[in-house]
């Protein structure tokens, strides 16, 4: 049944729509393919000490989430596929890069290819998949559709890299560039041009103008720096858990478990939830209703259960995707209602780029405080959903506000 529903859903895409909704499951097949062993590979295979090992991590991280804007601002000036094929283009060097390099000059500039690559195409795909779906009820679904294909990939590359991992490391690293290059080509032949981008690409101002009537959008910068909460979230699923993990029960195959429970109930419930809130909830509760799951999905960590300690990190990893499925696709849907079709690309690089500001800080604050021994971690995990709840209120009045406003724009 779920499988027929995805079907119909996918079925009633425009042709663009199919091949962007597809490129949410590649890319993620292919990233998680190789990202969650490199560090493993370049410490035990290649010999690199833990700051080497740090760097060319954090390089990545660096060049995707510093250089969103960038990105996003060169999709608006010379088209959204353009800068999803370079980007793909540029990404397979870097898999290529960090899956063969044996030289830590090459493993860097593979990082930062790897990393670069992300921040040319992501914003454009989320800016070109906007532009074809103009209405908001219509974004929502497809973006949902996207997330689900997303996670599918996010469940299968570790299982595919695992599998490879036991053959050589460059297997993994040639694989994954090989994807994105059937990728390439699959979009350079199936992805039409952007009409409306071609017809105002004479028509734009200077970066640094639109840079700074970004920032200047009072309305649009409380939604952002309330919902880059979601990223400092997220991101903690594979920092905090992990490390609590490791401090309870020493098993490390529970964090495999995590994972798997979040990427199988997002495959399985995305679009279910999504329907439920359209009918049900509507976008401002939705978002509100899930950032406050998310960071309460934490408060389970909180216990101890000796007979299956396994039990309190399956059920916040349950809880924290159901609140990713309600609130993830609607925050991306929503980015278009402050900005003309010109500016999309530029909008979600701003918005991805201080998501990744969020997730930089999250990442050091919370890694700092477990490391403490003279803190509780419950104080952390009270922490987490108190920011869920704080951003989840604040998102749901700034949405409705912005909502009401709009409504009443059209109808003067």
């Amino acid at each position: 049944m779920l499988f027929k529903h995805f079907i119909n859903d996918f079925h009633l895409l425009s042709p663009a729509g199919r091949v962007l909704v597809i490129n949410g499951f590649t890319f993620n097949l292919g990233f998680y393919m190789l990202l969650p062993y490199l560090a493993d590979h370049l410490e035990q295979d290649i010999g690199l000490t833990g700051w080497y090992v740090g760097a060319i991590i954090g390089l990545r991280v660096l060049s995707q989430q510093g250089l969103f804007l960038v990105g996003g601002t060169l999709g608006d000036r010379f088209g959204y596929k353009r800068l999803i094929l370079m980007g793909c283009a540029v990404r397979i060097l870097g898999f290529a890069l960090l899956g063969l390099g044996q030289s830590l000059p090459a493993l860097l500039l593979g990082a930062f290819c790897s990393g670069f690559a992300g921040a040319l195409f992501t914003p454009s795909s989320q800016a070109y998949l906007a532009s074809e779906y103009p209405h908001q009820n219509q974004r929502q679904k497809v973006f949902a559709l996207q997330n689900l294909t997303s996670e599918a990939g996010m469940l299968l590359g570790p299982l595919l890299g695992l599998a490879l991992l036991s053959l050589d490391f460059s297997l993994v690293g040639i694989l994954s560039a090989s994807l994105f290059s059937v990728l390439l080509i699959i979009q350079w032949r199936y992805l039409p041009e952007l009409e409306s981008q071609q017809k105002t690409a004479k028509n734009r101002p200077v970066f640094w103008q639109q840079w700074g009537s970004m920032l200047t959008h009072k309305a649009f910068m409380l939604f952002v720096l309330c919902s880059s909460v979601y990223h400092l979230l997220f991101h903690q699923l594979y920092i905090a858990t992990p490390h609590e993990v490791r401090v309870v029960t020493q098993d490390v195959t529970i964090i495999t478990w995590v994972f798997a429970t979040s990427s199988i109930t997002g495959v399985l419930m995305q679009m279910p939830v999504s329907r439920f809130v359209a009918k049900h909830l509507g976008t401002a509760t939705g978002m509100g209703l899930g950032m406050t799951i998310m960071g309460a999905s934490y408060l389970w960590l909180n216990l101890t259960i000796s007979a299956v300690p396994a039990l309190p990190f399956i059920i916040c990893a349950l809880f924290f995707s159901l609140g990713s499925m309600l609130v993830f696709p609607l925050l991306g849907a929503h980015v278009p209602t402050f900005c003309q079709a010109k500016e999309l690309g530029s909008h979600y690089g701003l918005y991805s780029c201080i998501g990744g500001i969020y997730a930089f800080i999250g990442n050091i604050s919370t890694g700092w405080l477990l490391s403490s021994t003279n803190l509780s971690h419950s104080w952390v995990w009270f922490g987490l959903a108190s920011f869920g709840m704080l951003s989840g209120l604040l998102l749901f009045l700034q949405v409705t506000s912005h909502l009401k406003n709009q409504n009443t724009a059209l109808e003067d």
